[in-house]
């Protein structure tokens, strides 16, 4: 029995800071695995043990030198950042150290660059100057812009696991005992790099700075999507209507909302009419009409008119409840690639100190003791230019910036991994019934057989169909009712996926399937019946009752109007499109010609469905399968992305890793465009932290580099790939093609 726990964790920096939690938490006795997200601050465990407290997670998280908190559920992070509460403390936090440190370093670089002009000449009076620039330096290192480098990097040390605090705090107290040898043994002004450290740690703060804003930007799309979700609603209880919190809202409530507000809880409108604005949630720019006995989804937006709901999914399980979770433990999930950079920066800050060690060496091997004020300085600007940051950031600033752009589209991903595999996706499947079509299926025709009429035909197969979901029975019972016949209630039923039903109604046996469940389960098809059928392409559900049959029926779906171009879209980027579905040859061939499909596969059971996505993946195939997450489950799970249209209280369908709220074609095409446009993202990201360490440490080891420089290059390779990943939210970059 595995639970999960979501921590907030304060104080990461970089990479580094990520590794060290996240082995903090995993030598926690019942943890079973651990994932921290530097840009969202949070951890998410999972644990293999039932009794493991909060409060032990966070007392390792202390151990090793951050600080934690307890979060019920990933939700709580959107919720924060909806506030802006802790956002806006820690950029209040990152601009008082900001001050404080441009305050006491831009003082040492005045006596420094000054002092040969206000001090004279002497040893003794530039010694006095040089005092002054190190009690100023004393204070920086004391203060906030100082001290919890230097005591992080340490604690760093001492859990074995060095990261970005240590290698800035080495090159500072080198540099510091450098000056301090350089003043007061060597009396020698080569040696001195006081205006370096205190340069090193007002670039820091500067950069940090900028980036906390940058991070903020990143998350936009997040905040926007946690501000959608209503703090109130309006509920009417006896006479008397009442304004309560959301959370407070029970099953069965009648939820009054008003024009302009957003509805609170999924339910159906028992009372009024009126537009509903469902853009977020399917994609769709124009208002749905809601009356009575429509559902409506918590998050849409009352438009115009009022209407009154009878709640039917409340908080955290309610269509925007399940989409805020979703979007919340998207952060969770890594990317092959972030795997990649993380392992990289696991080893990154040992290698680093071991270059600084080398270069020193190297100086003083080829130079003697006449370079070795320039081999200290080299060592110095090795450990601060390198930037395990920037490796940490690459993934996790994309991944964030992507899911939280998808989500306001109605495309839930469920981690980052799904994200990089549909970017990869060459071979897109579809299922028909729901996804290319609308899955609205209506009765066109009825042919009994024998003295069954039509009305007791339908109203037998409605009977038989009552309780499953699927399309056709919704549509047979609508017939049904429309009819006004009075449906009898089964004693039995079972369910076939991509069968039929079988169910026992007053003491007989009733099938209601496709002609060759029919056939499998012994009843005799009068296949000469199908020269009375109307012309035209229609799926055909055949009725038998006790082993005989009883008549045909036919019904005809309506192809979606964004199918076809969402086909052309994807054909036009490279990637094969298929049409697998259960359904008769002609109806398939009929939809594959419409939305300009090349290749389908007619009457595919679920199991034949899981055996051709399986194949296309042995070819070496990158499939993502297109399915209604019900009877395409299988295949769903089998592919490389399984991309679900679900709708309402089916939002989280469990085999898939991208659901789609809504019933539009076009958001599959969005997917892949967003999804290989974060891709691209993230390699330039991942090539230029590379990139930046393989010129930058070289260049500092053979003393091109001054440390001050160092610095600043430093925090600007870990700016940069922020801000590359705010690109992503330029509409037309994340969905042009590539």
């Amino acid at each position: 029995m595995t639970e999960n726990r979501h921590l907030r964790i304060i104080g990461m920096h970089c990479a580094g800071c990520v590794a060290s939690v996240e082995r903090a938490l995993r030598e926690v006795d019942g943890v079973a695995s651990a994932s921290v997200q530097l840009l969202t601050e949070s951890a998410s465990v999972t644990l293999s043990k039932e009794d493991v407290p909060a409060s032990r997670l966070i007392a390792a998280v202390r151990a090793a030198g951050y600080d934690a908190e307890a979060s019920a559920t990933g939700a709580e992070m959107l919720k924060r950042l909806a506030g802006d509460r802790d956002a806006k403390e820690s950029l209040r936090q990152h601009r008082q150290t900001l001050i404080q440190a441009l305050g006491l370093a831009l003082p040492i670089l005045a006596v420094d660059h000054f002092r040969h002009v206000l001090w004279p000449h002497t040893l003794a009076s530039q010694t006095t100057a040089l005092i002054l620039e190190l009690v100023l330096l004393v204070m920086l290192l004391r203060s906030p812009a100082g001290a919890p480098i230097l005591v992080g990097g340490l604690r760093a040390v001492l859990r074995r696991s060095p990261n970005m605090d240590t290698l800035i705090g080495m090159g500072v107290f080198v540099a510091t005992i450098s000056s301090i040898f350089g003043m007061f043994v060597a009396r020698d002004e080569a040696f001195v790099h006081i205006h370096a450290a205190a340069m090193i740690l007002a670039v820091v703060s500067v950069g940090r700075y900028l980036e906390a804003k940058a991070r903020l930007g990143a998350s936009s799309a997040m905040k926007a999507l946690a501000r959608r979700a209503p703090k109130t609603a309006r509920v009417r209880r006896g006479q008397a209507i009442e304004s309560i919190a959301v959370d407070d809202v029970v099953v069965g409530d009648l939820v009054i909302v008003p024009p302009q507000s957003t509805i609170p809880v999924d339910g159906v409108v028992v009372e009024g009419r009126s537009g509903v604005d469902e853009s977020m949630m399917t994609g769709e720019s124009m208002p749905v009409v809601k009356s009575v006995g429509d559902s409506a989804m918590a998050g849409t937006l009352v438009t115009d008119g009022t209407i009154t709901l009878r709640a039917t999914t409340v908080g955290a399980q309610s269509t925007f409840g399940r989409i805020v979770e979703l979007v919340a433990n998207a952060q969770s999930g890594q990317t092959r690639m972030q795997r990649l950079a993380d392992q990289i920066a696991a080893v990154f800050t040992p290698i680093v100190i071991a270059i600084a060690v080398g270069t020193f060496v190297t100086w003083m091997v080829i130079g003697g003791r006449t370079e070795l004020a320039n081999g200290l300085r080299a060592a110095i600007a090795v450990l601060v230019v390198a930037c395990p940051c920037a490796l940490g950031l690459a993934t996790p600033v994309v991944t964030v910036v992507a899911s939280g752009m998808a989500a306001m589209r109605g495309i839930l991903v469920r981690d980052g991994a799904m994200l990089e595999a549909m970017g990869r996706v060459d071979t897109v499947v579809w299922d028909k019934t729901g996804t290319l079509t609308t899955g609205q299926l209506s009765v066109r025709w009825a042919r009994p057989i024998g003295s069954i009429s039509e009305a007791e035909l339908i109203a037998l197969a409605a009977s038989a169909e009552q309780f499953s979901s699927h399309p056709i029975a919704r549509s047979l019972e609508a017939q049904a009712r429309r009819h006004g016949a009075a449906l009898d209630v089964p004693t039995a039923f079972e369910l076939i996926p991509g069968g039929g039903v079988c169910a026992t109604l007053g003491g007989n046996e009733v099938l209601v399937g496709s002609e060759a469940f029919l056939e499998s389960r012994g009843v005799e098809v009068d296949r000469a019946r199908r020269v009375e059928f109307p012309a035209g392409n229609y799926t055909i559900t055949a009725v038998a009752r006790s082993g005989v049959i009883q008549g045909f029926i036919g019904l005809a779906d309506t192809i979606r109007p964004s199918a076809q171009s969402a086909v052309e879209r994807l054909t036009s980027r490279g990637i094969q499109v298929a049409l697998l579905t259960g359904d008769s040859e002609p109806v398939a061939r009929e939809v594959a010609e419409s939305v300009g499909i090349g290749t389908t596969l007619a009457r595919q059971s679920p199991s034949d469905k899981l055996l051709q996505i399986r194949r296309l993946r042995e070819k070496g195939r990158r499939v993502a399968m297109i399915g209604d997450g019900v009877n395409d489950a299988a295949a769903l799970a089998e592919a490389d992305v399984g991309v679900a249209f679900a709708t309402g209280a089916d939002v989280a369908c469990e085999s898939a890793g991208i659901n789609l709220i809504g019933s539009t074609p076009h958001l599959v095409a969005d997917a892949v465009d967003l999804a290989r446009a974060s891709v691209r993202v993230i390699r330039q990201n991942l090539f230029w932290a590379f990139v930046y360490n393989v010129i930058m440490i070289p260049a500092a080891a053979m003393g091109r580099l001054p440390p001050a420089w160092a610095a600043a290059a430093m925090m600007l390779s870990s700016l940069t790939v922020v801000l590359n990943a705010l690109r992503l939210k330029r509409r037309g970059a994340a969905f042009q093609p590539e």
